[in-house]
């Protein structure tokens, strides 16, 4: 498929750049659906599902680290490399609809997921519930698999160096290979205990891996940055991401559902061992343990258990510390930052990128 008539202005905003983005993505999925319609109308469902998910919602930041790196290192015109960034969307919706089967949720941007939406398609012509889902989650699934095709692809259309694409094809392979061990890692950890993984380790893997390293190496990859400024760009990239899913965990519990757009009470239903909880554990007295403990975990949670465990986790103090190491996170990122060999326009772009990851609540 060949991609024209959008050239980004010099210097785009997060907002500018999501704009750019989807107007790039929408029709690459259109055209998908309507390749899919030729082959049967079951297949189009899945691609316009897919379409549904993508419109709901997302801020595109991985696609816009991508433009940002890029255009720091780098004089050639940003819709050079759309294609890459795009691919970051790509992955990264991907990975949510995955994401959402393992953690058993239906709503994603506060619509239908893919998941979810198969169980009412399927909810006429297959009568046995446990069936219906297995046949919704294995739709989702394909859905996923689709969509790390088409990343992969998106490289491939990249206007560049033949080495600085086989390099960006490999960044996307290890972003993949880091993300799905961060997410198994973070899955087994509900079952096999506190010493399965360290949390820290899970959130560099699940997250900084390909919302953070991946998308800024591209960017400065394919503008051929060099050897030592893509060292400094992967530390930063790995501090801000681990900072991120800190930030994220605080989210998944203590977020509002109606500005998250899922969920805020599956983190503790399925017993997320994640660094909040881990410091709840270091912190928290004996009675406050054994409280928590007959908390989580458990899917039957009602509002009331809910809010109780909310309460145990701020009243260890563990909320607080969190919130505390994510404020040191942030000065390292600074600091690295400042090392960076960049003019002060796109010095101050990343440290407002600083400023929209870590100063979130959604």
């Amino acid at each position: 498929m060949k991609h024209v008539g959008i050239t980004p202005a010099i210097t785009l905003t997060p907002t500018e750049s999501k704009a750019v983005i989807d107007a790039f993505i929408a029709p690459l999925l259109q055209q998908r659906a309507e390749e899919a319609r030729r082959m049967s109308p079951h297949y189009e469902t899945l691609w316009q599902d897919i379409q549904k998910l993508y419109s709901a919602g997302g801020k595109r930041l991985r696609s816009y680290m991508t433009l940002l790196a890029f255009e720091s290192f780098s004089t050639r015109p940003t819709d050079s490399v759309l294609p890459a960034a795009a691919a970051q969307e790509l992955l990264h919706v991907a990975m949510l609809i995955h994401d959402d089967i393992i953690d058993r949720d239906d709503i994603r941007y506060g619509v239908k997921n893919v998941a979810r939406e198969y169980l009412d398609h399927y909810e006429e012509i297959i009568e046995n519930t446990d069936d219906r889902r297995h046949y919704a989650q294995s739709a989702a699934i394909l859905a996923g698999d689709l969509l790390i095709s088409e990343a992969y692809n998106l490289l491939t259309e990249t206007d560049a160096e033949p080495s600085a694409i086989i390099a960006a094809l490999r960044l996307l392979s290890k972003a993949v290979f880091q993300v799905i061990g961060g997410e198994l890692l973070d899955t087994e950890a509900a079952f096999r205990g506190a010493d399965a993984a360290d949390p820290l380790l899970i959130a560099e893997q699940k997250t900084a891996s390909y919302s953070f390293v991946g998308p800024l190496l591209m960017g400065a990859t394919l503008a051929q940055a060099t050897p030592e400024q893509l060292e400094t760009l992967q530390r930063f990239a790995e501090q801000l991401g681990t900072a991120y899913q800190l930030r994220d965990d605080i989210i998944g519990i203590f977020g509002d559902k109606a500005v998250t757009g899922k969920s805020v009470d599956g983190d503790l239903k399925e017993g997320k061992r994640t660094f909040l909880i881990e410091e709840f554990y270091r912190l928290a007295t004996e009675k406050q343990k054994v409280t928590f403990d007959a908390l989580f975990g458990r899917h039957d949670l009602n509002a009331e258990a809910i809010a109780l465990a909310k309460s145990l986790l701020i009243e260890s103090g563990a909320k607080h510390a969190v919130e505390v190491l994510i404020d040191a996170y942030q000065e390292h990122v600074h600091a690295l930052l400042a090392s960076l060999t960049i003019d002060e326009h796109h010095r101050a772009q990343f440290s407002d990128l600083i400023d929209l990851c870590l100063k979130r609540n959604k």
